[in-house]
């Protein structure tokens, strides 16, 4: 298999898709056969294709910390967002055809974020924030509710009901049921 950019030029495909950074005011820092990067004030877009895994992306850094093309989709349309996967370029025209989807989905998400609108900053704080919140709830669910689950079973009504009360955003319908049982014969107890 052949190494990324070894037989193409990358570095011309990527110039001719983004040229509008140029446009918008963007100079390239550095280029090299499988990254271009782009710079303008705080922001940098690195335009690149992975070494190993052939994978043609975007990561873009915003006053030193660095956000995935995804990220920037999710604020406008978080399924799209789910769906989508970095393209894998093992030849001429699939780098041509990966590095014009990235230019293009950049330009259509990214565009404030380029053009230096502060208020994205804060947006995509807000929603890693917010991933990350929801992330630790889902390990929180999956590491409790077993836990929770024997408890109930065996009677431990008290513990179920703290258990399940933790995880409360996450409860099924049946689980939800339980957690009111549990409560209920827990303060019958005491």
């Amino acid at each position: 298999m052949r190494q990324p950019g070894s037989d193409l030029v990358f570095e011309q495909v990527v110039s001719e898709a983004c040229s509008y950074l140029l446009d918008i005011g963007y100079v390239v820092n550095e280029r090299c056969p499988t990254l271009v990067r782009y710079v303008r004030h705080n922001v940098e877009v690195d335009i690149y294709q992975g070494r190993q895994s052939y994978e043609v992306g975007v990561g873009i850094r915003i006053d030193g910390e660095r956000f995935s093309l995804s990220e920037f989709i999710r604020l406008v349309d978080p399924e799209m967002a789910n769906a989508y996967r970095n393209s894998v370029a093992t030849d001429a025209e699939g780098v041509v055809n990966a590095v014009s989807k990235v230019a293009l989905l950049l330009k259509q998400f990214g565009d404030l974020a380029l053009q230096g609108n502060s208020s994205v900053m804060a947006a995509l704080t807000t929603q890693r924030q917010q991933w990350s919140d929801n992330f630790a709830l889902d390990v929180l669910a999956e590491q409790t509710r077993p836990l929770a689950e024997s408890a109930f079973r065996t009677g431990d009504y008290q513990k179920a009901a703290e258990l399940y009360a933790r995880i409360r955003p996450r409860l099924s319908p049946a689980e939800k049921k339980k957690l009111a049982l549990a409560e209920e014969r827990s303060a019958i107890r005491h």
